[in-house]
């Protein structure tokens, strides 16, 4: 068996792996860590199976600072996303093997499109399984509130974006209440941080019209992430409308395909808020001028034929009281012509006896007193003597 020092096999390794390659190759590999201290660029890569996810190999890479300044621009030039963790890459590398550092990976290029149809394919394959979960229209057929005035915000406070959004939803005047639920809106942390903040939504107090994601204020570089399965699930089932502004201008994300409505910046979202709530006051306003018409025009159909019926009732009254004073004169007549005095006038007399009127002489004997009423006075007489016949 031979011995020998620490050293001696370092430079041994040293030997064999500066022999073994002639220049860089090629690794495919996904960044499992990176770190980024005084311009350089340290790498923990990884590998792992498609099937079980297991890790299979790992090694440390670096890019030194003046190459790392080069190629970070070219890749997020060309990408739209820094160099992170949970990303796919093709690096070109020189394998080093130091005794005292001991082996990595010296990273020399990087080929964006191969990171770019990783992405593309990882993007097909989370909307393939949302086309087929059968999630993908779940929140865009939820019905849009007419009025959409209580408003669940998922934000940074501390964003550019959220900022823009604030001032903005103020100018239309209307009664918005909005209560901001905080969460990281980029990183490979942000998918997990907003579906919480969802979590929060969903238990809060308050019952939200409207769910809104807002991201807008950061790099335009780091929307990989509302690409991620379990957040576009999320949102897809959401149990009230979801609008999105997360401040792209190019791309469509998932996140934005699943949601009920995207838009491009937080300030958009806004816009669109304010124009919506005017456009259903102008709505009512129509409403309400055509109801006032409708008023109007039946307050005036009453009052002509009010006025008819006013005419009506006062014809027939007229003639129902011509009628009655047609009879009040021929009842007048009837008791004119009935009237004593009437009679008394024509020289006709009435013959009373203690106080009644005197029919026949069967009553009376001599010296009962009576009473003869004229027509215009009376005379007292004593009975002196009946004739009978």
């Amino acid at each position: 068996m031979i011995k020998m020092d620490l050293i001696d096999i370092q430079k041994r390794l040293e030997d064999a792996i500066h022999n073994a390659f002639d220049g860089p190759c090629w690794v495919r590999a996904e960044i499992n860590n990176i770190t980024v201290s005084k311009g350089h660029c340290y790498l923990e890569l990884v590998q792992k199976d498609k099937a079980t996810n297991k890790l299979l190999a790992k090694a440390h890479a670096v890019i030194w600072a003046s190459r790392y300044a080069l190629l970070e621009p070219f890749f997020r030039t060309a990408t739209g996303m820094h160099l992170q963790a949970g990303i796919q890459v093709l690096l070109s590398v020189e394998p080093n093997m130091h005794p005292l550092y001991g082996l990595s990976l010296v990273v020399v290029n990087i080929d964006p499109s191969y990171t770019m149809g990783d992405i593309e394919a990882e993007r097909k394959k989370t909307w393939d399984r949302l086309l087929k979960e059968g999630v993908v229209e779940m929140n865009k057929q939820l019905p849009f509130p007419d009025v959409p005035l209580s408003l669940a915000v998922i934000s940074s406070s501390t964003a550019a974006g959220y900022q823009d959004f604030a001032n903005h939803i103020t100018k239309g005047g209307f009664a918005f209440k909005t209560v901001l639920f905080p969460a990281l809106m980029q990183g490979d942390k942000s998918p997990d941080s907003i579906i919480e903040a969802m979590e929060k939504v969903m238990n809060h107090d308050t019952s939200f019209d409207v769910l809104l994601i807002l991201r807008g204020g950061g790099a335009v570089t780091d929307l990989h992430s509302y690409d991620n399965y379990n957040l576009a699930a999320h949102i897809a089932q959401f149990p009230i409308p979801v609008i999105t502004g997360v401040g792209h201008h190019k791309d469509v994300h998932i996140a934005d395909k699943v949601a009920h409505l995207s838009l491009k910046t937080p300030t958009a979202v806004a816009d669109f808020l304010n124009n919506h709530l005017e456009e259903e006051e102008q709505e009512v306003v129509a409403v309400l001028r055509s109801l006032e018409k409708a008023i109007n025009y039946r307050l005036e159909s009453e009052k002509k034929a009010l006025e008819h019926l006013l005419k009506d009732v006062e014809r027939t009254a007229a003639w129902t009281i011509r009628n009655h004073l047609h009879k009040l004169e021929l009842l007048e007549q009837r008791i004119e012509s009935n009237n004593p005095l009437t009679v008394l006038k024509k020289g006709y007399s009435l013959t009373l006896f203690q106080g009644k009127a005197l029919l026949n002489t069967e009553d009376l004997k001599p010296g009962h007193k009576i009473e003869t009423v004229l027509f215009n006075g009376s005379i007292a007489s004593v009975v002196d003597s009946i004739n009978e016949k």
